[in-house]
């Protein structure tokens, strides 16, 4: 089991982001954290900070004031923590849960007033599944509602435990076919359909996603694939979540290719279309989610 030092025994994890004030990620107002390390691929992922497990260092090159000299195009040579401008940033930090739960739960009068609570995101949350749980335990022992965002196709350690701590699970619906799907991202759709019998059988409250990605998951096919498995599953309600650009950025950021650099963004007809699908397979459909 991870420890790091000052912190005491306990599970730990690797944390990118604590962001405040989401209004998109389980409902209310929700503090986000950004567990890192994910085991998929998926080629329009909006945070490529959190696909290695292992701390990374970014350069925004736009607030670089070449402070230290980097002759022939070399690395700037300045630590994270000593650049003047914060173009240079370390991500990813060893937290454990106690100091976590510590920091989300200043925002509780936030999640009282407005239903809201915290959320666990990615990268992949489930790759440290000793580590939510024991956060999730916490928040909850602490009044904090929480939900997990996942694709759920890994395989689950304790079923039962994770569903008890956990007020709501944001589920992934990405590429249908099976094949492609594993062929694109590495994400395996069986896997997530077995996972989800096995928690909706616990009790679990499940709402679907499903990114609408241009020339991946927007095609009438695919989106009617998922719109019948999310219902077929028993899952009552999808979250359409449209593509966007917000990502890019960050690959230039961290010096790694983009491959959907420049595809446009979906039009609102496009999104509507989407919805009324999903709405005709008997599901509530909620446009860039709650």
């Amino acid at each position: 089991m991870e420890t790091s030092p000052g912190q005491g025994a306990g599970p730990t994890a690797t944390v990118t982001n604590v962001q405040r004030f989401s209004l998109h990620d389980g409902g209310g107002i929700r503090t986000v954290v950004f567990l890192k390390g994910c085991p998929f691929r998926c080629p329009w992922c909006c945070n490529p900070e959190n696909l290695s497990p292992e701390p990374e260092v970014s350069l925004r090159e736009r607030l670089c004031i070449r402070c230290s000299p980097r002759p022939g195009g070399a690395p700037c040579a300045t630590a994270p923590e000593d650049c003047p401008t914060g173009a240079k940033e370390l991500l990813g930090r060893a937290r454990a849960v106690d100091d976590l739960v510590a920091e989300v739960a200043r925002d509780r009068a936030f999640f009282e007033e407005s239903g809201g609570g915290v959320t666990v995101s990615g990268g992949e949350c489930l790759l440290r599944q000793d580590f939510l749980c024991a956060f999730l335990e916490a928040c909850r022992a602490a009044g904090i509602p929480t939900a997990v965002e996942t694709t759920l196709a890994l395989p689950l350690a304790d079923p039962a435990r994770l569903v008890a701590a956990c007020d709501v699970l944001l589920v992934d619906f990405k590429i249908a076919d099976r094949a492609r799907s594993l062929a694109v991202t590495g994400i395996d759709p069986d896997v997530r359909d077995a996972n989800l019998r096995a928690v909706l059988a616990l009790g679990a409250r499940v709402v679907a996603r499903m990114p609408v990605i241009p020339g991946f998951t927007d095609d009438e096919a695919c989106v009617a694939a998922n719109a019948e498995r999310i219902a077929e599953l028993g899952v009552g309600r999808v979250d359409v979540l449209p593509f966007h650009q917000l990502g890019e950025g960050k690959y230039d950021s961290l010096g790694r290719a983009y491959d959907l650099r420049g595809v446009p963004q979906l039009s609102d007809a496009d999104v509507a279309g989407v919805v009324a699908r999903c709405e005709a397979a008997g599901l509530r459909a909620v446009a860039r989610g709650e």
